[in-house]
Parts: C-alpha cells; sequence; structure tokens
C-alpha cells in the first residue's frame, strides 16, 4: 500500500469541511501538516474549520502561520480579519453577562476589532496588487 501523501489529506479535510465534518476536517488538515508543515493552503483551511467550531484564537494561529508562510495570501488576511471580529464579538457577548470582567472584556474586543481593520486593509491592498 502506497503512502498518503499531504495532497490526499488535504483534499480529505477539504472534503469533511464542504460536509460539514469539522472535527474529521481538522484531523485530516494535521495530517497533512504533519507530512508538509508549509502547506499554506491546509493552515488557511484549518483555520477557517476552527473559526466554524468559534475556536477563535486557534483559528488565528493556524492563519498567522499562513501569512508566514506567504504574506502576500490575501484570503489568510481577510480570514484573520473575520476571526478577530468574531472574537473580539464573542468578548463583548460575554460582557454581557458578566459585568466584573466586562472593562477588561471590551477593551480586549476594542484591540481585536482594531487588528481585524488592519488585516482587511492588507487583504484588501493585496487583492488590488495581483498580477
Amino acid at each position: 500500500m502506497g503512502t498518503v501523501d499531504h495532497n490526499s489529506w488535504y483534499s480529505t479535510g477539504n472534503e469533511n469541511a464542504k460536509n460539514g465534518n469539522y472535527e474529521d476536517a481538522l484531523v485530516a488538515y494535521d495530517k497533512a501538516l504533519e507530512i508538509d508543515p508549509n502547506h499554506v493552503s491546509a493552515w488557511n483551511n484549518k483555520g477557517i474549520v476552527l473559526s466554524k467550531l468559534k475556536r477563535f484564537e486557534e483559528s488565528i494561529i493556524c492563519y498567522d502561520r499562513a501569512i508566514e508562510l506567504d504574506p502576500k495570501y490575501a484570503n489568510a488576511w481577510y480570514n484573520k480579519a473575520n476571526a478577530l471580529r468574531n472574537f473580539g464579538q464573542s468578548l463583548v457577548d460575554k460582557a454581557n453577562d458578566d459585568r466584573t470582567n466586562a472593562p477588561k472584556l471590551v477593551n480586549r474586543s476594542i484591540a481585536l476589532f482594531d487588528s481585524a481593520d488592519k488585516c482587511y486593509d492588507m487583504g484588501d491592498t493585496l487583492s488590488r496588487t495581483k498580477p
């Protein structure tokens, strides 16, 4: 039996993600990244799946890795911006239920929204400069 390469795992991850099998998709992306830790699209797509699972902090780490590998990858910048916004919003929602920590949560969310805006701008810039 031949060895499964990173592209097969990546495709499996995409198929699982498309069908809403997010946990299986994560396993497949992790296997692809074990074989090829520099697979930019696998990092990006793993981030998308983690965002769908509302695991925003983990997804941001994946987008950062994709951006580190390919700083001109506009999609990763947009996805990171969305994850930052969603993470910020989740903190605002939490602040509504947690009056004690509300000021801290709101301040952190404002910083996340600011970072998101910068990432969106970067994505826009890169999208416009595509050859």
